[in-house]
């Protein structure tokens, strides 16, 4: 059995009073994340969440709500818990350098605990996929800011898989992201405003009205999605938890 930990479910704005995207998975192994935006370490410690439990965090892009929590992550791993276990960290293209120019940029001359915490740095495959600690990682592109590498995430384990969008406006990729997953975690920042990057609440209802995934959860929303009772498809709160298989 997987247990699914919504630790942060808001977008890059904390609309709502929302945390920092990053979900939690807890397995046999201990857990990993799916992204770790900036306010991720705050709310682990909230749950009483045991970082070092951490073995993986994947990133699906770069932006700072979905990834600017790893150099507070790897400070914490040093200094507060002087951390042996060995931290697996994959994403787009350039996540080593991403991640190092990062942690130079919040804490100088800090980048040097990349290498003595012996981190592992994992891009993306986008032809094989990835597997990483008993999971099946497919990385799928999608449109959102190009610099920011964006790209759609499918997690398999036992013959199950819980997809997630990362941020994205319309694509058909979404269907290829999704397709299949037994839980499927959308971005859905707007109800109707259509901006280049983003999916409004009209858009991905029509959309996928011909198949209607049965387990689709909302995230990353403003707050006009937050407070919309009428929106149909379960929106995700900070805190939410579920059982997978």
């Amino acid at each position: 059995m997987k247990n699914l930990k919504i630790i942060g479910s808001g977008d890059a704005f904390g609309s709502g009073g929302k945390y920092n995207t990053s979900f939690l998975v807890r397995d046999e192994n201990g857990g990993f994340l799916i992204d770790c935006g900036a306010s991720t370490i705050i709310r682990l410690k909230q749950l009483n969440i045991d970082l070092t439990s951490i073995h993986t965090v994947f990133i699906s892009h770069f932006h700072g709500d979905h990834y600017g929590g790893l150099p507070f992550l790897i400070l914490s791993f040093r200094y507060e818990y002087e951390c042996e276990n060995k931290l697996n960290i994959v994403g787009p293209k350039g996540i080593k350098e991403k991640v190092y120019n990062l942690q130079e940029a919040m804490y100088p001359d800090t980048g040097y605990l990349i290498d003595e915490l012996n981190l592992n740095f994992t891009e993306f495959d986008s032809k094989n996929g990835n597997d990483i600690k008993g999971v099946h990682c497919e990385a799928i592109p999608v449109h959102h800011a190009p610099g920011a590498f964006p790209h759609g995430i499918r997690l398999s384990w036992n013959d199950k898989t819980l997809a997630y969008s990362g941020d994205t406006e319309w694509t058909e990729s979404i269907y290829k992201v999704c397709k299949g997953a037994e839980f499927f975690i959308c971005e859905c920042n707007f109800v109707e405003k259509e901006i280049p990057g983003h999916l409004s609440y009209k858009i991905l209802k029509a959309k996928l009205s011909d198949f209607n995934p049965s387990n689709l959860y909302l995230t990353h929303m403003n707050k006009s999605m937050i407070e919309n009772s009428e929106v149909i498809y379960k929106k995700l709160n900070d805190g939410d938890e579920f059982e997978l298989w």
